[in-house]
């Protein structure tokens, strides 16, 4: 930060300095040029600012835009010029229509900027699908679900931790009440296994992201990497699908994964065959759920309502343990 800091003013006051030289060579008086060397000088800086903070593949985008309107617009622009009759009325013929094919097209380019890519006319894009990296914020670090899941294949993509994450982390761990500081370690630790589980690629994000608060950084960093949010977080998910930032919640997905039956519940099965123990009866749900039923070895055949006594979710699939009500 200090060095990106010293590396801006040291282009400012570069630029002020060749800019007075500019404008007094061309017959500014020295107050005037400096200030107009001032402007400049700020004009740029709010420029590199404004193109840093943009994805590098939008700003190619951008200026490959606009290097071709700039081609197409002096060429028109030389036809007009050829048109005009008055001689001194074809300078401004120049610079207008130059001016106006810029505007309208830089002004669309920058609009449209996230669905035209000028870059995919020059840029073969690979037939694979684009996997978009995932940004992890503390409390999903902390909550630890997300090393099951990612355990069992199912995160794809680059995993992202920032800097200022590790930093509140740290933080966490270092206080003074227990219980913050086994959350704190929890975390670290949570992100130690990530690093370690094959096929998983953890980045830790150097740079930093404008924004005082922890959660307006991480909003932040998924726009600039047009990335996915991973969070337990529920204030923090709704500020996200606010501002349209796709999120995975681990609370979700233990939502979606929990048992479809509890015990006590009743069922129709039809009874197809005998299981295993001679007094059992086995059936099937319509989604292909295996049903045994005790003591249903005497209605194979029959279709009949049951009461759920147990649930299991195996690696194999599900199976639901039931008897007949009646």
């Amino acid at each position: 930060m200090v060095f990106v800091i010293f590396y801006r003013l040291f282009f400012f006051v570069l630029t002020v300095i060749v800019g007075r030289a500019l404008f007094l060579a061309l017959g500014f008086q020295p107050l005037h040029a400096l200030l107009w060397a001032v402007v400049l000088s700020l004009f740029f800086g709010a420029v590199e600012y404004t193109v840093a903070r943009r994805r590098p593949r939008e700003v190619l985008s951008i200026l490959l835009a606009l290097a071709i309107t700039l081609i197409v617009a002096n060429g028109t622009a030389f036809v007009l010029v050829q048109w005009t009759p008055l001689g001194r009325a074809r300078l401004w013929v120049f610079l207008l229509s130059n001016l106006f094919l810029i505007y309208v097209v830089g002004s669309y380019v920058y609009l449209r900027r996230r669905q035209l890519t000028v870059l995919d006319l020059f840029i073969r894009r690979p037939t694979s699908r684009r996997i978009a990296p995932k940004v992890v914020d503390t409390s999903a670090l902390i909550d630890g679900r997300i090393l099951d899941v990612a355990r069992t294949g199912f995160l794809e993509g680059d995993l992202v931790v920032p800097r200022f994450v590790l930093r509140e982390l740290q933080h966490i761990a270092d206080s003074k009440e227990h219980a913050r500081r086994v959350k704190g370690r929890r975390g670290l630790d949570v992100l130690r296994e990530l690093q370690q589980i094959p096929g998983i690629r953890v980045e830790i994000f150097k740079q930093d992201v404008p924004g005082r608060a922890v959660d307006h950084k991480l909003l932040e960093l998924c726009r600039r990497l047009d990335a996915k949010l991973i969070t337990v977080d529920y204030n923090l998910k709704k500020l996200a699908e606010v501002q349209g930032i796709p999120v995975l919640n681990i609370n979700e997905l233990s939502t979606v994964l929990k048992p479809r039956f509890t015990g006590g519940e009743e069922i129709t099965v039809k009874i197809q065959k005998q299981g295993k123990e001679a007094h059992q009866g086995v059936g099937y749900l319509e989604d292909g759920t295996m049903v045994v039923v005790e003591n249903g070895a005497q209605y194979i055949g029959q279709t009949v309502p049951c009461v759920v006594t147990t649930y299991l979710q195996t690696d194999a699939g599900r199976i639901v343990f039931a008897r007949p009500k009646k």
